[in-house]
């Protein structure tokens, strides 16, 4: 005889079942914020930690988000696909465009930039090549549609960009690509390192994600065709905010 208890669904995939329902009767549509955790905690007469893992799993269906300081609201941030090797494509950069407009199409966007000469961290400058030599940093925070998903620095070595829109806000259509390319150091071939972890706490303030929520941090280094590192770029993702989409030919 088979145990009743046997396919019985956990409690906290329960309360997220009921959740969901809640969330289709459009309950929380008005305000599109959830009650808090411990007011769900009264509700369903269970432990936070449940609570907590049913509503991983609402974040798992894309249905709800996380605001630092705020909450837990509807999810109505579509995210980003951010096509990691069409967008740095010469395609892309060499027709005059920014190449995280690949990732955006017609969504709105904006950057604050900063741009200064600077001494690089170690590792950087241990790949660009660079013994106490100084280098350009492109600071930047990215925002969607207000919010902010990216932030971004980006080393270039001193020698090769000096005198050249790279130590400028402004570098013009195609970016920084485009212009390494107009002085005969275009990028040829890409690498990308990938870590996902849990944000520092000035992480999680800058980006405004709660200090659970994890960051995709991407390095990629840019060389041009004869094998020079020209670019090292450390990105910040908010994972909320992003699908990475990796396509590559045979």
């Amino acid at each position: 005889m088979k145990d009743p208890a046997q396919g019985k669904k956990p409690r906290y995939v329960e309360i997220a079942d009921e959740l969901r329902a809640r969330i289709e009767a459009g309950e929380f549509s008005e305000t599109g914020k959830l009650p808090s955790e411990r007011v769900l905690t009264e509700q369903y007469e269970a432990a936070r930690n449940t609570i907590r893992d049913a509503l991983q799993l609402l974040r798992v269906d894309d249905l709800i988000e996380s605001r630092g300081g705020s909450g837990v609201y509807l999810r109505t941030f579509r995210r980003v696909q951010r096509d990691a090797v069409g967008r740095a494509s010469r395609d892309v950069w060499g027709a005059g465009r920014a190449i995280w407009s690949k990732d955006l199409q017609d969504r709105t966007r904006s950057e604050d930039v900063k741009v200064s000469p600077a001494e690089p961290p170690e590792h950087v400058a241990r790949t660009l090549g660079l013994q106490g030599e100084a280098a350009w940093c492109r600071d930047k925070l990215y925002r969607v549609e207000g919010r902010i998903v990216m932030h971004s620095v980006a080393w270039y070595p001193a020698d090769l960009v000096e005198g050249t829109a790279i130590t400028e806000r402004n570098t013009g259509p195609g970016g920084s690509y485009a212009r390494l390319d107009e002085i005969g150091h275009g990028p040829a071939r890409f690498s990308e390192e990938i870590e996902v972890r849990l944000p520092l706490s000035a992480e999680s303030k800058l980006l405004g994600i709660t200090m659970s929520t994890p960051i995709i941090l991407i390095i990629r280094t840019a060389y041009d065709s004869e094998g020079r590192p020209v670019e090292v770029n450390e990105m910040k993702l908010d994972s909320d905010s992003y699908r990475l989409i990796y396509n590559f030919n045979s």
